[in-house]
Parts: structure tokens; sequence; C-alpha cells
């Protein structure tokens, strides 16, 4: 089979009329000069024409979604399964995201021995033992076994295929790369890029066997300045966006939703109080600096205070799926939010006893902390007779997909300032 080159352009040409269709613009422009394409038009053009059937993520992504591989962009993936669209990944970044997984895995339960051994400590508590919570908690699995269970699971449900990146590349490619500085190789500390370099040629080589382009999903500039040299890479920097563009939906319904979320528009009271729901769940952990000896630092649920919401071009779809014989559209909607949320935070201050070798305990307070956190919401909802006048939207379920947050505090006293300081002058 002989291969065909996909076209990457950006430069506009006039044709007369009538016009040729997109991809043979592109490709006319490019024999005029050898720039890569970089606009979403002109992906969503060759997505339709079927000359991208492929996407991909990079490591940094999974690591972006906090390794939930449950939540909704990572889950829509297995939509494709029912399209001729597949899912790729380089098997370096299998491997990575296997190793972030059993790490995660281990951090967690070092945690929970801590935790656990410190609150059964404190309330003397003999049964259950430490040993039977952490059985419990792992089901007898080790970080290991529990790591490679999830990832198993999530290639099984997304029908993710796996590339064998060292039958794909000769090593000669990726020395050539490195010795040459061509990306992702570049100045300072090359061999930090190796395991990039081969996923990007194995993937590179596998769009060329197949005759397709690929849709690669990464923030990585190394990755970007590698996609940008290519003829069958094409690279987006969010899976919502990816997915937006695969997903193709119906014209309007974007804008439809929009104006369900606007100001005055039915869904934005549910909407929000999903969020907030969803805001007391969230896992927040602060950092703090004590002028004086030690803190311990607790936190509590946090609480919604007010939301910023989306502009219609940032609301992403990246679901539809047709019910009762396409009466009703399930759509599932990402969207990013900027929240303010104020999340109360007990300090507990302490220092050490040189001569009695003990911590003294200093007393303590509690701080109530406003912060904005930039998040992505998923709402799944129920779109009825779309198009018509009797159209009418049902929100079914929200949830914030980034669960875990950090405050930083900066210096904390043991003190208020109102204990040492009074109308400005000292007590």
């Amino acid at each position: 089979m002989v291969e065909q080159q996909l076209p990457k352009l950006t430069t506009r040409v006039r044709f007369p009329s009538p016009a040729p269709s997109t991809c043979a613009v592109i490709a006319t422009c490019r024999e005029v000069c050898d720039l890569p394409i970089v606009t979403e038009v002109e992906i969503k053009s060759l997505l339709a024409e079927g000359r991208i059937s492929a996407v991909t993520l990079d490591t940094s992504i999974f690591d972006q979604k906090q390794l939930q591989l449950n939540s909704a962009p990572m889950q829509a993936l297995a939509s494709l399964k029912e399209k001729p669209f597949n899912f790729l990944l380089s098997g370096t970044v299998a491997k990575e995201v296997f190793a972030h997984l059993e790490k995660a895995a281990e951090e967690a339960l070092r945690a929970a021995k801590k935790s656990i051994g410190q609150a059964l400590f404190s309330f003397e508590t003999e049964e259950p033992s430490r040993a039977e919570i952490l059985q419990q908690i792992s089901g007898g699995r080790t970080a290991a076994e529990a790591a490679y269970e999830r990832w198993e699971k999530y290639v099984d449900d997304t029908g993710c295929e796996v590339l064998d990146d060292t039958e794909l590349v000769d090593i000669s490619t990726v020395y050539n790369g490195y010795f040459a500085g061509e990306p992702p190789f570049g100045t300072g500390r090359k061999k930090d890029e190796f395991p990039d370099a081969l996923a990007l040629h194995a993937l590179e080589r596998a769009a060329a066997l197949r005759g397709i382009g690929i849709l690669v999903v990464s923030k990585d500039g190394d990755w970007r300045a590698f996609c940008e040299q290519s003829q069958r890479l094409y690279i987006v920097s969010q899976v919502e966006r990816a997915l937006d563009l695969i997903t193709n939906a119906p014209i309007g319904l974007r804008e439809t939703i929009h104006a369900w979320l606007a100001n005055e528009g039915e869904g934005r009271e549910q909407v929000q109080h999903s969020l907030s729901t969803d805001v007391e769940h969230l896992e927040f952990t602060a950092n703090a600096h004590p002028t004086h000896g030690e803190v311990e630092i607790s936190t509590w649920a946090g609480e919604l205070k007010s939301i910023e919401w989306p502009n219609e071009a940032d609301i992403d779809i990246i679901e539809v799926d047709e019910l009762d014989e396409g009466e009703t559209l399930s759509v599932v909607v990402s969207l990013p939010v900027d929240l303010r949320v104020s999340v109360l935070v007990e300090l507990s201050f302490s220092f050490w006893d040189s001569v009695d070798k003990e911590s003294i305990g200093m007393g303590g307070r509690a701080v109530d902390v406003e912060e904005e956190i930039y998040v992505r919401a998923s709402l799944t909802l129920n779109v009825y007779k779309f198009g018509t006048e009797d159209q009418e939207i049902e929100f079914d379920e929200g949830e914030i997909e980034d669960r875990f947050h950090e405050l930083e505090l900066g210096e904390v006293d043991v003190f208020e300032p109102e204990d040492y300081w009074d109308g400005g002058e000292g007590l």
C-alpha cells in the first residue's frame, strides 16, 4: 500500500468557484509552503473527512486528571468503540501511567497506615486492628496489584490499543534525533526526552503504516514541537477539546446548552445546586509555615460561595448518544468554571521542649480561608425533541472532576492579630 501523506497547513489560498473540499485546499497549500496545521477548523475538517481517525494522550494528561480514570472525560473515550475511530496509546506512555498509578497507591497506603495508627492510638481502640482495616481497604492487594487491576480495567473499558513502541521504532531513529537536537530533543537535559522520543516516533510510525492521522492530546511543549513537524500527528491541549472535535455535535446544540445555563436560563440553579453539593466532597489539604514551633493542620468541607460561568466557546460537548429513536439526546458536557469556595482550617500549635523531651501544646485557632479554584465540571443532560418548539433540557447529574486541592496559608502565628494589636497601637 502506498502511504498517503496528510496535509498540514495554515496558509490560505484563494480558489475560483466552485471551491474544492477543505482537505484539497489544505493539500494545495501543502505544496505552496511547508507549515503545520494549527487551527481547530482544519482539524475538524480532516476529522469529518476521515483523514484523522485515532486519538492518543500523553502521560501529563493522565496526571492532570489526577489519575481519575473514572472521570467523565476519561470514560467518554469509551464511546469511540462504537465509532470508526481508535483510542491508541504509546506503550511508553502506558508504562509511565501504570508507574504513576502504582506510586499513588503506595503513597495512599502509607498515609492510611499512619493516620489509622494515630486514630486507633488516640481512641485506644483495639478492635478492629490497623492490619484488619488496611486489609479491608486494600482487599489484600499490593499497590502494584491494585494499579494493574485499575489500568487493565480502563484499557478494557475504553477499548484502548497499546502500541509496542520498540517494535515500531528503530533505535537509530531516536539516536539520530538526539544528536541532531530534533524535537522532542532540544538543549539542556536531552536524555530526559528519550521516553517522549520513543513514544512520538512510535505514534508517527503507526499512523504511517495505517495511512491515518492521529489527534494527539498533550500540553507538553516538546510534544507540540514534534507534532508541528509531523505530517500525521495533530495536537490539541485538552482531552475535552479533542472529544468535542471528534463528537461533532449537532449544529446549535452548544448554543442551546449555553442559553440553558445563562443567567435567566432554567438550568443554572440546578447546576449550581449540584456543584455546591460536590464542593462539600472535595478533598482540601493546607500548607502553612508557623512563626514559632510547629503546627498541625486539618481542613473541613468546603462551601461554595460563587461561580463564574464559562463563555459558549468554552463549553465542550464530549459525548452525544441518541435515545428513543433519536427523540432524546443524552449529552455529556464538560465546562471550565471558576469557583470561590470557603474552607474552615484548624491550626494546632506546639513547640518541642528539649529539656523534658516532649511536645508542648500552645493552643490553636480556626481560619476561614476563601480560595478561588479553577476546575472542570461534567454535566449529563437529556435533551428532548432537540430543534423543535417542544425542546426541553433535563439535568441528570454533574460532578467536579478535580477532586484534590491544596491551600497555601503562608506564614501563620499562634495568635490572631487582635490578640496582640489594638487600634493600631501595641498592647
